[in-house]
């Protein structure tokens, strides 16, 4: 037990005993010491009768050897006292330290002060403030931990909560697809689709939610990349045209003439932030309503900046300061109730923003309308990153290096190496993901195309086989690219987990593989001979094709024609699949043809594909899965009708 002995404070005990309620009062109403108690609403007069006097009893019986240095309970009682309080380390050195002064200042006063009394209190104060800073510290790091746990707990929970949701929210739409496709009349058909329309309202919810709880975190990644802020900015605009026009609401779109062409940014998270500020602006304006949407940069500043500006009902003085607080919505002028959402679009566009280096911000008035003001930090690129023209110069840029594809789809095949040859790469395909691990032990690549969806062995287990190859060997890992035609939210980051370096959704363009070459494979600029032209009757449509694709006549007939043979063997065996109702075989067959209509912008081919694709993987009713099949051979025969 530690029983120090303290012979000449012991023999004033009594007198100190005595004048325990004048040391009290000196402790607790000096300035500095009661300010902080009142600062963190410590009521004085407890604080002085329940610990000060009790921390008095404990410095005594110490003296009298009868409880045992630094282990002061009273003191760990103030401090769990103290657990909601947020009192510093500091704070709490000054409050205790003003006992020590005033038993001091006693001693004084009673004129038996000396060199070992002082001492003596000096000591017992320093041993017993460094148990109380020991606790102290450990009481906080515990309140971290647990702050840190609880935080986890929560992000777990939305995030597992939210997962949850869909499995059952998933058979309410299945269930109400397959009823949509069978005749129960006009009162029915319009309750399902209210249903329906609520259900992927709910869906819309769930996503905002995992994107909040990734940005909360701190999973969530920003992917900077070169892309055209023209044909970016436009394709997001482009989608909200059929809603706006419901409504009869004007779009106002501009970007400043002297805006750069090519940026360095996330495209996809910038996209997101003005989706989420246009379907705002829509909803909340009234019909015949006038939206200006405004694209411009600052060069010394290096940002783009985007306005978003509607004719609403404004935001009110006290909704104002609320606007980005997760979960909340503004009360609206005329409703009683808010419009309906997750109270997230905000906040996430707030957190995006940030992310991203920038901010968000925005002037209203009631009445008057709202302006949304964003600014993003970007990096401004030469415009050979990033083509103006939607045709090349068949603008010129070679590349060196090997090349491998994986892809099981023999008109992508066909497509992506004509492509890659055009840049002069060397390019060498195989089918499936065994076989893309099985060259990569033999042949070193450049750079190497997967495709996610293979026989055999799937993209990313290809992926990781190869990462333990190259590890076991001692080789730099090959940079892989996913192909894939899932474009839904998180595809890409899933691909990065998985250990790919960059993605690219289908249908590819020239300019998304020229983006991945210039970062992967060294570059080389030089003049070329355009390849002879043959004379080819196919008209306008071949000249959209050759404009979309950037290929020559031949190349583009020689995939037309692959294509075509591609997808009559396709076709027998959708036709089987159907007679049989395999929902297994359809769904497959479909994405496969959706894919390779997709690379020809054949449209209306690729739609009824993927909706044929998702009606066979919720399984609906014969009598929809027919109509979906119907409309895709039409679609697929429009096609060479046309030709």
């Amino acid at each position: 037990m530690n029983f120090p002995h303290f012979p000449e404070l012991y023999a004033h005990k009594e007198a100190l005993i005595d004048a325990k309620e004048t040391i009290l009062d000196a402790w607790v109403i000096q300035e500095q010491c009661a300010t902080i108690l009142a600062h963190h609403t410590i009521d004085i007069e407890r604080f002085r009768r329940y610990y000060a006097s009790r921390v008095f009893d404990y410095f005594i019986g110490v003296v009298a050897k009868e409880v045992e240095l630094g282990k002061c309970p009273i003191m760990k009682e103030f401090i769990e006292y103290l657990n909601d309080k947020e009192i510093r380390a500091d704070e709490l050195f000054i409050v205790c330290s003003y006992f020590k002064r005033s038993v001091v200042a006693m001693t004084y006063r009673l004129g038996i002060n000396s060199l070992a009394i002082f001492e003596a209190i000096s000591y017992l104060f320093d041993m017993n403030f460094a148990s109380v800073l020991t606790l102290y510290t450990d009481t906080i790091y515990q309140k971290e931990q647990e702050a840190i746990e609880a935080n986890k707990a929560k992000e777990y929970f939305l995030s597992n909560m939210s997962h949850e949701i869909r499995t059952p929210l998933n058979a309410i739409l299945g269930f109400v697809n397959l009823l949509q496709g069978e005749n129960l009349g006009d009162r029915i058909e319009k309750y399902l689709t209210i249903i329906a329309q609520s259900g992927e309202n709910l869906l819309h919810i769930i996503n905002d939610i995992l994107d909040f709880s990734k940005l909360r975190s701190g999973e969530f990644a920003i992917d900077p990349h070169p892309f055209n802020v023209y044909e970016e900015m436009s394709n997001t605009l482009e989608l909200f045209i059929p809603s706006a026009a419901l409504k009869s609401i004007t779009i106002d779109y501009r970007i400043q003439p002297n805006t750069p062409l090519c940026i360095c940014g996330d495209s996809f998270r910038i996209q997101q932030i003005m989706g989420n500020l246009l379907s705002n602006a829509i909803k909340f304006s009234p019909n015949g309503a006038f939206i200006e949407v405004m694209i411009d940069h600052d060069v010394e500043n290096s940002t783009l900046i985007i306005r978003i500006r509607d004719q609403g009902e404004g935001i009110s003085p006290e909704d104002q300061g609320r606007i980005f607080t997760p979960f909340y919505q503004a009360n609206t002028k005329n409703r009683a109730h808010t419009i309906g959402g997750s109270g997230l679009g905000l906040s996430i566009c707030k957190q995006l923003a940030i992310q991203m280096g920038g901010e968000i911000s925005f002037q209203s008035t009631l009445g008057e309308g709202t302006l949304f003001t964003v600014i993003l930090a970007v990096e401004f690129l030469e415009e050979t990153v990033c083509y103006a023209k939607t045709t090349l110069d068949a603008q010129s840029l070679f590349f060196e290096g090997e090349v491998l594809v994986a892809e099981d789809n023999e008109a992508n095949q066909e497509l992506i190496r004509i492509t890659l040859e055009r840049y002069g790469l060397t390019v060498e395909l195989v089918g499936n993901g065994q076989e893309a691990y099985e060259r990569v032990c033999t042949t070193r690549y450049d750079l190497i195309f997967m495709d996610e969806q293979m026989p055999l062995l799937l993209g990313h287990e290809a992926v990781a086989k190869i990462r333990l190859y190259e590890e076991a060997y001692h080789h730099p890992p090959t940079p892989i690219v996913q192909l894939s035609a899932n474009a839904l939210k998180g595809s890409k980051e899933r691909a990065l987990q998985w250990g790919y370096n960059g993605f690219i959704s289908k249908p590819f363009s020239p300019k998304a593989i020229e983006t991945i070459l210039a970062h992967y494979i060294t570059k080389h600029v030089r003049n070329h001979p355009c390849l002879p032209l043959a004379h080819w009757t196919t008209g306008d449509e071949m000249a959209r094709l050759e404009k979309v694709m950037q290929l020559s006549p031949q190349q583009i007939e020689q995939l037309l024609t692959l294509f075509h043979k591609t997808m009559e063997k396709l076709l027998v065996q959708l036709k089987e699949a159907m007679a049989t109702l395999s929902y297994e075989d359809i769904a497959p067959i479909a994405h496969t043809i959706k894919g390779s209509s997709a690379n020809f912008r054949f449209e209306q081919c690729s739609y009824w594909a993927a909706q044929l694709e998702a009606d066979a993987l919720k399984k609906v009713g014969e009598k929809k899965l027919l109509k979906g099949y119907t409309h895709l051979l039409e679609a697929y025969k429009a096609i060479y009708a046309s030709r």
